[in-house]
């Protein structure tokens, strides 16, 4: 369009899914981690393509400088194109958690949002097929959503959670913090909670990379969620609208307000 400019840029929020861990299957470790190497993550991708812009991601912003590479990421079990090593890996901790014959009836809470119905049941036909676990889809509005997950009424729950900056220490708290207000698995890592109060208080950002590598690594072997993917946001707007900035804007919610914007008529 004439006199219109686009920008891209990345969405405040992971999309993921939670295991209860006050319920049996998911108080394992080994079960949380084969179902996060049971996700072909580029297929979930490609499967809302048309609904949501989306990137890979593990358990940190893909494009904050502390994150791990996305070429480095793609190598990792979990995120390969080739899915066969990590179901491979998935079904071995599965069996060595005894539950090689899988698991049945679970309880999979869909927050009713195109996106999240459509992922469902690519999700459901995934842990099907690579590791035997069977799920029931129950669909619920937004706020009976977040009703059941804070209730831990789930087995499975779907959606997306926020955070205030791009920065760990911000959502290393919220969303897998012990007692975190989005930690709706109930999620317990003493090695890592401890590391996460060690990175909001060192201020060597060389030191500080370290720590958040090592934080991601316990958090992939010890899923607090499972990751699905990460949102990108396609925004545009009338040049003749002045002051803005999208390189700087992290998140909707960053152009909801506006401090110094006017319009400029030519």
């Amino acid at each position: 369009m004439p006199n219109v400019t686009a920008a891209v840029f990345n969405q405040s929020v992971i999309q993921a899914f939670w295991m209860n861990q006050k319920r049996k299957p998911f108080a394992d470790v080994r079960v949380r981690r084969a179902i996060h190497l049971a996700m072909d993550r580029p297929t979930l991708i490609e499967v809302v393509k048309d609904t949501a812009p989306m990137q890979l991601g593990g358990f940190v912003y893909p494009f904050h400088e502390m994150s791990t590479p996305k070429a480095e990421l793609e190598k990792r079990l979990g995120y390969q194109k080739d899915m066969k090593p990590a179901v491979q890996e998935a079904r071995r901790l599965m069996q060595e958690a005894g539950y090689g014959q899988g698991i049945k009836g679970l309880d999979f809470v869909v927050r009713d949002i195109q996106t999240f119905k459509l992922w469902a049941v690519a999700i459901q036909a995934m842990l099907k097929e690579h590791i035997n676990v069977e799920c029931n889809l129950r669909t619920v509005q937004t706020s009976v959503w977040f009703d059941e997950a804070a209730a831990g009424n789930f087995d499975l729950a779907i959606s997306a959670i926020v955070s205030s900056l791009m920065d760990p220490s911000d959502y290393f708290t919220a969303w897998y913090g012990q007692n975190g207000p989005q930690n709706y698995a109930g999620w317990s890592n003493e090695q890592f909670h401890s590391l996460a109060k060690q990175i909001e208080r060192e201020l060597d950002d060389t030191k500080r990379k370290a720590m958040v590598r090592k934080a991601e690594d316990i958090l992939e072997q010890d899923p607090p969620l499972i990751p699905i993917s990460y949102e990108q946001i396609y925004d545009a707007y009338y040049n003749k609208v002045k002051g803005q900035n999208p390189s700087t804007f992290f998140g909707i919610y960053d152009v909801c307000r506006w401090d110094n914007v006017w319009l400029a008529q030519s």
